[in-house]
């Protein structure tokens, strides 16, 4: 059933607790299997659309889950990831993909030649030797291959390398996703594009004119050749298979006689044997329907008898050769063979070659010509370049603001409530342009009152560039093109009313994108539309790890787990079906999701 790709309450059917249902997109992670992975011996998680919650003790290895969703992200395989006494670690991943996010991934997979659709799967191995194995469409690729196609898909959120905004490179995409400025981007990258080919014509052809008389002289030595052998198409085949017959006229010649006599000529040749019997079939052809028959198939006969008495009787005549026949075929096919092992490729592309020499040395003759033309359209493209870089420069810069001040606002919903952010636009040193335009973005942030702006990779902690993420996030909206975020540690160090306005922000996030938590808080956990539980067992002596998706009757069990610790009270399950139904009725509850966003784009 199709499922509608906005942000409101489908009031068509019912959701948990018998409660309104809340529309989410198509393109979700929906089956996981990871095998070998630390304590992760055989795990299989049927993921869900909207927001998937782990939960577990304490080193139970719900981190482990996290990582396994890097190494599909292309992260780096480490031995001490596999499971001791397992030769290797592997983790697949089948991913639904809606049209959006077929069209993202689409060019990588038509450069692998796999198969395009609904359906996405993705493989990772890790040997303990450390060799290992990536997979796309069931494809062996690299692993770089698997990365550009595992971050169109997933986003991390963590204290780890692979969330998205330790990544200076990609502050300017975000900023660009919030000026819904992606069209501007593609069209300066096809101009920039253009400009680059042309600098580098130029600088080709002056490279060329530097050499002056000495190329000149030695492309026409190359068109000398070639136009005196004068190449045709497919001759070296025909060469090849000329001498072939030279080397073997004799024989072939008394074949063609010894045909052309059975044939035609001798006294009982089988032309005057058919015509005999042909005359006699005709005198009966017209009382039988079998004689008639017959004289028409000995009528083909005698002429096919006829046609290839011909064709060996022509076949001896081009069998007479002039004297050194032989020889000069054969040099003749030297010659060619020499022709194409000293430019490369086919004799049958040496008339190409030919040409392209012709207009190369047209260029060197008249070099200041074309340079001279080729300079002025070098800076024709450079001035249509720059206008355009200086059109995003200016949306970037008036953008900027807007995404600062929208992003602090999700940041005070999520108690982080006097931090400052400013998305600051630089442009390249000297001026330049590159592939994006003129602009170097990086955020810069502060959490505390007093302090001083500073990049955020280096002054936000796990959870606070977690809760960035997430506010970043809710700015977005439709923005972002990733399938499934992944958040670990988005809940470090927050409690009470924090920790429920961090729930009410990723429950509003996944009905755009699936979302994944991993959280120790239970009310985190109670806006969950699945809810896991990572545990660990002891089986033969060794530790393993199992992930279980919860019952309605096993989540509010869980829960109350998380409230009360080992000892769960009647108290503690209250407690936790009441943070349950509230949890669902703030999901229900028009403008439930927090304060609305901004609406201003620049």
């Amino acid at each position: 059933m199709a499922r509608c790709a906005c942000p409101v309450l489908d009031q068509a059917g019912a959701g948990l607790n018998g409660g309104a249902r809340l529309c989410y997109i198509e393109a979700v992670l929906s089956y996981l299997h990871i095998r070998g992975l630390a304590l992760l011996d055989d795990v299989a998680l049927e993921l869900g659309r909207g927001m998937n919650v782990l939960t577990g003790e304490t080193g139970a290895g719900k981190s482990i889950i996290v990582d396994a969703m890097a190494l599909l992200r292309g992260a780096r395989g480490r031995a001490e990831l596999v499971r001791q006494g397992a030769d290797s670690a592997r983790v697949e991943a089948q991913f639904e993909l809606d049209a959006a996010a077929q069209g993202r991934v689409a060019p990588v997979l038509a450069e692998l030649g796999a198969a395009q659709g609904e359906a996405l799967v993705l493989e990772r191995v890790v040997g303990r030797a450390g060799r290992g194995r990536s997979a796309v469409q069931s494809i062996l690729t690299t692993q770089g291959v698997l990365e550009r196609v595992g971050e169109q898909l997933i986003d991390i959120c963590s204290q780890h390398e692979h969330h998205s905004l330790t990544h200076v490179a990609r502050h300017l995409d975000l900023l660009d996703a919030y000026a819904g400025l992606e069209a501007e981007v593609v069209a300066y990258g096809a101009a920039y594009q253009r400009w680059q080919a042309a600098v580098q014509a130029e600088a080709d052809l002056r490279r060329r004119a530097s050499e002056g008389a000495a190329r000149a002289e030695f492309l026409r030595y190359q068109i000398e050749e070639i136009e005196r052998l004068d190449p045709q198409p497919g001759e070296l085949a025909m060469l090849r298979a000329r001498i072939t017959l030279l080397r073997d006229s004799h024989r072939w010649a008394a074949f063609a006689r010894q045909a052309h006599d059975a044939l035609y000529e001798a006294d009982d040749a089988i032309a005057g044997r058919l015509a005999a019997l042909l005359d006699e079939a005709r005198r009966g052809a017209d009382s039988s329907s079998l004689l008639a028959e017959i004289h028409e198939q000995l009528a083909a006969a005698q002429v096919a008898c006829e046609e290839a008495a011909s064709a060996a009787n022509r076949f001896a005549s081009e069998l007479t050769f002039e004297p050194g026949a032989l020889e000069l075929a054969e040099e003749r096919l030297h010659e060619l063979e020499g022709l194409r092992r000293k430019h490369g490729g086919e004799v049958d592309e040496l008339p190409a070659k030919l040409e392209a020499m012709r207009v190369e040395l047209g260029e060197v003759e008249h070099a200041d010509e074309h340079l001279a033309a080729l300079a002025e359209r070098v800076r024709e493209l450079h001035a249509a370049c720059r206008a355009q870089a200086e059109a995003l420069h200016a949306s970037r810069s008036k953008a900027a603001t807007g995404l600062a001040r929208a992003v602090e606002a999700e940041l005070e919903a999520l108690h982080i409530p006097r931090a400052r952010l400013e998305a600051r636009v630089e442009s390249l040193p000297d001026g330049q342009l590159g592939p994006r335009g003129m602009d170097r973005v990086e955020f810069l942030f502060t959490a505390n009152p007093g302090e001083p702006l500073a990049p955020l990779t280096k002054v936000a902690s796990g959870g606070e560039l977690s809760r960035v993420l997430l506010a970043v996030k809710g700015v977005l909206a439709t923005g972002d093109h990733v399938t499934t975020y992944v958040f670990d540690e988005v809940d470090s160090g927050v409690g009470g009313a924090v920790a429920e306005a961090i729930g009410r922000r990723l429950r509003a996030a996944s009905q755009q994108r699936q979302v994944l938590c991993i959280t120790h808080l239970p009310q985190i956990a109670a806006f969950a539309d699945a809810h896991f539980r990572v545990e660990k067992h002891t089986k033969d002596g060794r530790t393993i790890t199992r992930v279980l998706r919860l019952s309605e009757e096993q989540r509010v069990e869980e829960i109350a787990r998380m409230l009360g610790g080992s000892r769960v009270t009647g108290t503690a399950r209250e407690h936790a079906s009441q943070l349950v139904a509230e949890a669902q009725r703030a999901v229900r509850k028009p403008g439930g999701r927090g304060k609305s966003r901004p609406a201003a784009r620049a």
